[in-house]
């Protein structure tokens, strides 16, 4: 029965077999990778293998902090992984230990485990991939599979973000050949990569290809000891690749009958939640955890596991809002690090955030969410497949968890707890203390002042400063104290500008050096809120003219016109620079106007109104000849000689990083002759 599997796939690929039979040399010659040498040259499965990367001549030459990411095939499963590697003179070093079933494995080279590098290094798109051997010196199972999938990322299987956006992948025809050859030599595990040999066959045939697949499917279900990821596997081809439903509800009953408290069961008792009376609810949920324990699925994880992440999700803000936040302590520690963010983003932030109730009534439950997350941050749940190797999902998980911490500040402080601000912000080391969230910054600035800590609070807000994560309130108190020196440097200004590290300075700079442009944009003549027009012929010139696209409906609009504020503020003595507020995709209302202003002291932000296009009643004539083919707001648009020389979409949540961003772009606009 095993050679079966053999038997069907050469016949359907005898054609590929003929053409890309030159292939059959799998191993690529280590030696051909000189910026990377392994000891020993060929991986032995089970055992240490020691790496030297030199990155002269590459794209990581210069680069400090180099590190490598692991992708593996090991036993018909995609793994990723990493190396830690230690500089020594120009190269660098590591060890890494191969699995024991390890048949193909593929280096990356990086700056850090930072989530989005700006280079790797994967040897030019050829890869840096070798073919293990075990002790004996034998070759393991998957080789050929993994040579192939590996090298075609449009197929879904291995390479994650291996390759870069120009890589040329192997051709259809190739990636047949490879199936091909990994049934002719490793026939008795043929049951493990049934459904990437169907994917390839409707990859190759199309509709054409439910011939094979049901050839395929027979062979299958031939099979001794069948587990039940199997039975879904052909309960799935029946149903969506031959389109027999009624065969494919025949092979669920089996399942159901066989694995009573398997994924499937599972699966289909999750549907029931959306169907119960609210009344109900809380009390079939709870059957659902006794049933199926996420414990136990965790020890023998399966395909329907997913339904837990959006079980736990809902189970948890429905306990949220009635309160119950005794139960919904209890089923805290069985949530993973995703799940508690998802659930704590849709609680208690934007409670703290949009809402008008009492952070005291919250607070104690959010302590018990940061608790939870800080014993769940290296979990791996943000592994998500292998776009991220364990130590980029912890990064990643990390970053989450110092920004909630510092939303839980801000809530320990709203509530007088503010021991407990200036503890749960100091858990965060310092060097990254500030980036995260500018209330939080506030609310850890604010405690350490109502808890006597003047000099502690002034280093705050100046780690604020540095990381250009500053709300009004910090901008003004660091004011304040530059106004109380004795020796002044030569501005507020510059003072500030100085406790910014000024390679970040130039980073950003280079970033939005590299977003300018030199368009024309179609005159136009607004309403002002004040009364008149505003019309874009009277500009001067050399005159830098900011416009702020925004609507009354629009929460991250409203949000940014704090740091909008501040960067009026900064310009304030200098005739040159103007700003308008274009509320546009929405009717201008007055009154909201005015309130709006008035709670929040804006000043000296002159609002006009968009108008609209002939035959429309939208009132987005200018931003649509500014922005056409979207409709996202806010959206910043920077004019200088009648050309727009700057475009910025949505809100990064700093009010002084939105300053810093308009005055960088202003003062480079200032530079030029």
């Amino acid at each position: 029965m095993k050679s079966k599997f053999v038997i069907i796939v050469m016949l359907l690929c005898s054609l590929a077999g003929r053409v890309f039979g030159q292939e059959e040399n799998v191993a690529q010659d280590p030696r051909e990778n000189s910026r990377l040498t392994l000891n020993p040259e060929v991986p032995i499965t089970g055992q240490p293998l020691e790496l030297v990367y030199d990155p002269a001549g590459g794209p990581l030459e210069g680069k400090t902090d180099l590190v490598g990411i692991v992708y593996m095939y090991n036993f018909y499963r995609w793994e990723i992984s990493d190396v830690l590697l230690k500089q020594d003179g120009e190269l660098w070093k590591g060890t890494f230990d191969v699995p024991d079933n390890c048949a193909f494995i593929a280096f990356k080279f990086q700056s850090t485990f930072t989530l989005q590098p700006d280079t790797t290094d994967n040897n030019e798109d050829k890869g840096y991939m070798f073919i293990p051997k075990d002790v004996v010196g034998d070759y393991l199972p998957g080789r050929y599979l993994a040579w192939g999938m590996f090298r075609i990322p449009s197929f879904g299987e291995g390479a994650g973000n291996y390759f870069s956006g120009n890589y040329k992948e192997i051709t259809d025809e190739a990636l047949m050949f490879w199936v091909d050859q990994e049934t002719k030599h490793y026939p008795q595990y043929g049951r493990h990569f049934f459904g990437i040999m169907k994917s390839v066959l409707r990859k190759m045939y199309g509709e054409n290809a439910s011939r094979g697949i049901a050839h395929l499917l027979k062979t299958m279900e031939s099979q001794a000891d069948l587990t039940e990821n199997e039975y879904m596997e052909i309960s799935h081809t029946y149903c969506y690749d031959l389109k027999n439903k009624e065969k494919a509800d025949s092979v669920d009953r089996v399942i159901l009958e066989m694995f009573p408290r398997g994924g499937l069961a599972r699966f289909n008792r999750s549907f029931t939640l959306n169907t119960v009376p609210p009344d109900e609810y809380f009390v079939v949920a709870e059957q659902f955890r006794k049933d199926f324990p996420i414990a136990e699925w965790r020890k023998n994880p399966d395909s329907k596991g997913f339904v837990y992440s959006n079980f736990y999700r809902e189970l948890a803000v429905k306990y949220y809002k009635e309160s119950d936040y005794k139960k919904l302590e209890e089923i805290l520690p069985e949530m993973d690090m995703v799940m508690l963010n998802a659930v704590y983003k849709k609680t208690v932030e934007y409670a703290i955030r949009k809402t008008p109730i009492p952070a005291e009534t919250f607070v104690d439950i959010s302590k018990r969410f940061i608790d939870e997350m800080i014993r769940k941050v290296n979990d791996g749940s943000y592994m998500q497949g292998l776009q991220y190797s364990p130590r980029q999902a912890e990064e990643l998980a990390r970053q989450w968890l110092y920004y909630y911490i510092s939303v839980h500040a801000q809530v320990a402080e709203k509530s007088g707890r503010y021991e407990e601000a200036v503890n749960t912000m100091n858990a965060i080391e310092e060097e990254q203390r500030y980036l995260f969230y500018p209330a939080g910054n506030e609310a850890y600035v604010a405690s350490l002042e109502k808890l006597g800590r003047q000099a502690e609070a002034f280093e705050a807000m100046k780690g604020a400063a540095g990381a250009g994560q500053m709300t009004p309130v910090i901008y003004d108190k660091l004011r304040e104290y530059y106004n109380g020196l004795k020796k002044k440097p030569a501005t507020f200004e510059a003072w500030v500008s100085s406790l910014k590290p000024q390679s970040e300075v130039e980073k950003i700079k280079n970033k939005l050096r590299a977003k300018m442009i030199d368009i024309p944009f179609e005159p136009f003549a607004l309403e002002s809120h004040l009364g008149g027009k505003v019309k874009s012929a009277s500009f001067k010139k050399n005159d830098i003219v900011i416009l702020d696209f925004w609507a009354l409906w629009c929460a991250p609009c409203i949000a940014a016109l704090d740091g909008m504020q501040m960067a009026v503020d900064l310009y304030a003595g200098d005739s040159s620079v103007k700003f308008y507020f274009i509320i546009t995709q929405d009717e201008p209302n007055k009154e909201k106007i005015d309130a709006l202003w008035k709670k929040n002291n804006f000043h000296d932000m002159e609002v006009l109104y968009d108008a609209n296009r002939e035959g429309k009643k939208s009132r987005d004539m200018v931003y649509k000849s500014m922005f056409p083919g979207t409709s996202g707001i806010p959206q910043k648009a920077i004019l200088k000689n009648g050309r727009i020389r700057y475009l910025a979409e949505g809100y990064g949540g700093s009010p002084s990083g939105l300053m810093d961003e308009i005055s960088y772009v202003v003062e480079m606009l200032k530079e030029e002759k």
